[in-house]
């Protein structure tokens, strides 16, 4: 039976690169063609051939799930890899359909943790849940103008919301004490950089104050430091958004001539408040200090949030910081891009092996999830609207991710923010 199955799982790799089933021929083609067409109406018919090839092939997989192999769960497992992968790699069609997507995200993602791999699972849920919140801003741009309640998935909604938060809980980076710098170690060349460049805002009339308020607010923090404090206000990429430009300014700047070892990247809605931390500290807290990973990023239930990030000159960087700016999944902008240039294509490789689920999931040794606490702690409402840490006296950085600017409340919080940081800069 073992090897039957293993045979039927290479069946569906080949039919999958194939291109089979879109005769709807086997058991699942019709009823894939239906359930396609009912998740996303109006579908394009390239789209809609794609995806009731790989849903049949999903089916398939749920059939080996549930035999009466003692290896039937690993076999589902290699044949849902090999779909998502698949996926992945045509994000066109995937964007067609993303509630499909997201769905089929987590229902991998259940296997892993049914054959006991919950990090392989956090990180598929977290995938999915991306696909999950683009389908919910399609679902809600297209609102009809009454006034009759209005739901999207309900159901999909809270199991992502209970997996995704109890995951979290269980395998996030532990609050450590901070490590200081060794003393008598040559301390690496750090630089600082940010971005911040605003177009004008209908919604809010005049010039946007941030530049105002962060900018005296990093410099003042490297200077006393001793860091080279860059402030961007031109975009490598000028006809997109500003943080699309983020991987190239790091990248850049790893390339000139007075290339640093380090580069901390800051968004301009976030503030130093702990001028006492140094950058050196959080790199030998989390094992940076010599020879160790060259991208230290905060970890937030939904996956990672690039408002701030550590990057080391290295061959790898120079490969990941073109990998990112050149990836096509940007539905929660660079943040997903950065995320899934992490994951690839360690976590779902393109002909996956039996030794690729033999063991459970981890990242690849160049990255280290760094906590909340001691690089980009939230704000209310992001906070606890995403499950997230919630800025303390004492934590790093204040990060206003979801909370805008324009918003009289985020303002006023950003203004006080800036000017007790300073207090505390100059003391």
């Amino acid at each position: 039976m073992v090897r039957s199955l293993w045979s039927l799982w290479s069946l569906w790799i080949l039919r999958l690169a194939a291109g089979a089933g879109q005769d709807e021929s086997g058991p699942f083609g019709v009823v894939s063609k239906q359930i396609v067409q009912e998740e996303c109406p109006g579908i394009a018919v390239p789209a809609l051939n794609f995806w009731k090839q790989l849903q049949a092939h999903f089916f398939e997989a749920q059939s080996a799930y549930y035999s009466s192999s003692a290896d039937s769960k690993f076999i589902a497992l290699l044949a849902g890899v090999e779909g998502l992968n698949m996926l992945m790699r045509n994000l066109e069609s995937a964007y067609a359909c993303p509630i499909l997507a997201a769905r089929n995200f987590k229902l991998v993602g259940d296997w892993s943790t049914a054959v006991g791999h919950p990090y392989r699972a956090r990180c598929l849920l977290q995938l999915g849940n991306i696909f999950k919140i683009q389908a919910m801003a399609r679902w809600y741009n297209q609102l009809p103008s009454s006034s009759a309640p209005q739901r999207f998935e309900s159901r999909l909604q809270v199991e992502f919301t209970i997996a995704i938060t109890q995951l979290h809980a269980a395998l996030q980076v532990p609050l450590r004490p901070l490590v200081r710098w060794p003393g008598g170690t040559a301390q690496p060349r750090i630089q600082v950089h940010s971005i911040c460049h605003y177009r004008p805002d209908p919604s809010a009339p005049g010039e946007c104050p941030l530049p105002q308020l962060s900018e005296p607010n990093h410099r003042a923090y490297a200077e006393r430091h001793g860091y080279k404090y860059v402030l961007h206000t031109e975009l490598p990429l000028p006809d997109r958004e500003a943080h699309y430009s983020k991987m190239l300014v790091i990248h850049q700047a790893f390339l000139s001539a007075e290339s640093p070892d380090w580069v901390f990247f800051i968004d301009c809605d976030a503030f130093f408040t702990d001028p006492h931390t140094r950058l050196e500290d959080i790199l030998a807290t989390y094992g940076a200090a010599g020879a160790g990973p060259d991208f230290l990023v905060a970890e937030d239930p939904g996956g990672i949030n690039t408002g701030t990030m550590l990057v080391r000159r290295s061959e790898w960087s120079l490969v990941f910081l073109e990998r990112v700016a050149n990836s096509g999944f940007a539905v929660a902008w660079d943040q997903s891009m950065f995320f899934w240039e992490i994951l690839n294509p360690s976590l779902l490789p393109k002909v996956p092996e039996r030794s690729t689920v033999a063991t459970d999931y981890s990242l690849p040794k160049e990255v280290a999830l760094v906590h909340q606490a001691h690089l980009n702690a939230f704000v209310p409402p992001a906070s606890g609207d995403w499950s997230a840490h919630e800025w303390r006296p004492g934590d790093f950085v204040r990060h206003f991710a979801g909370c805008p600017w324009q918003e009289s409340h985020c303002l006023s919080l950003m203004r006080e923010t800036a000017f007790a940081a300073q207090q505390q800069l100059k003391a």
